[in-house]
Formats: C-alpha cells, sequence, structure tokens
C-alpha cells in the first residue's frame, strides 16, 4: 500500500452530479469535448483525463459529485464560449494502486485497496480518483488506469 501526497492540478473541466448507474452516458463523450474545448481556448494540455468522484458509495443509486478533468497549465486565458471551466484541485492525501485492463474489473481494484486501507488507515477523504493513464478502446485489457483513494 503506497500512501501519496498529490500536489495541486490545474485543469479543466466539467461537473456534474450523477450516479454510478448513470454514468456510461459521460465516457468518451466528456473527455473528447474537453480535449476540443482545450486546444480551442489556446490551453496546454498537461497530463490524462481525471475522473474524480465525491461522495460515490459503491451503490449504483446513490448520487455523487463527478468531475471529469484535463491538467492544463494555468495561463492568464479567458474561456470563452464553453461548457468547461478552469480549477484548480486541491492537494490530495492518498492511497494509489495502478489497475492494468478492462475497466469491468475495477472494483477489484477498488475493493483490494479498500480491504487494506480499512485496517491500516481507516480515515477516508469521500474523494477519489482515476487517472487514466492509457485508453485502449479496441482491446480494454491494454487500458491502465491509476486508481487513488483519498484519506484525511
Amino acid at each position: 500500500m503506497q500512501i501519496r501526497t498529490i500536489q495541486t492540478i490545474n485543469v479543466f473541466c466539467y461537473e456534474t452530479q450523477t450516479s454510478l448507474r448513470d454514468i456510461p452516458q459521460y465516457v468518451r463523450v466528456i473527455a473528447q469535448r474537453l480535449y476540443i474545448d482545450a486546444i480551442k481556448n489556446n490551453l496546454e494540455i498537461t497530463g490524462p483525463v481525471y475522473w474524480i468522484y465525491k461522495g460515490a458509495d459503491g451503490q449504483p443509486d446513490t448520487k455523487f459529485e463527478l468531475t471529469i478533468a484535463l491538467p492544463v497549465f494555468q495561463n492568464t486565458a479567458t474561456i470563452t464560449n464553453s461548457e468547461f471551466k478552469l480549477k484548480t484541485l486541491d492537494t490530495f492525501r492518498c492511497v494509489s494502486r495502478t489497475h492494468s485492463g478492462d475497466w469491468a474489473k475495477l472494483g477489484e481494484t477498488y475493493g483490494s485497496i479498500f480491504s487494506e486501507i480499512l485496517v491500516k488507515e481507516p480515515a477516508l477523504s469521500g474523494e477519489n480518483r482515476e487517472i487514466y493513464l492509457n485508453m485502449d478502446f479496441a482491446n480494454s485489457e491494454g487500458n491502465i488506469t491509476e486508481v487513488q483513494i483519498g484519506l484525511v
């Protein structure tokens, strides 16, 4: 179990309230629009797509806050005609693990992390992040996702 502190990150992002049942409507859609708008607004993209979950409890119908974010260099650009906004993600203390393969098995990675955390570090923050290091839509076994579970 690796405990890390992630420094602040400037992002261009989309925020909504949703549930795990409704989340498929955002997959591949929002990230693509984020990339297009970032380029249109002359933002320098500095990292992979983040999905940030606040208040998700693993139940399909629980509403939670979802942020889909693209790290960018924070310049003095003014964002115009965009559904997205610039935001700075706070410093984030977390347990981190890499998930390789099909996203349908992400629950197994979360389960193994939670079983370790609850023994050693039970104070969870309620925020989790997924960083999509490689998204292979042709071969799900090629996906590489960093899972971060927030700690107090």
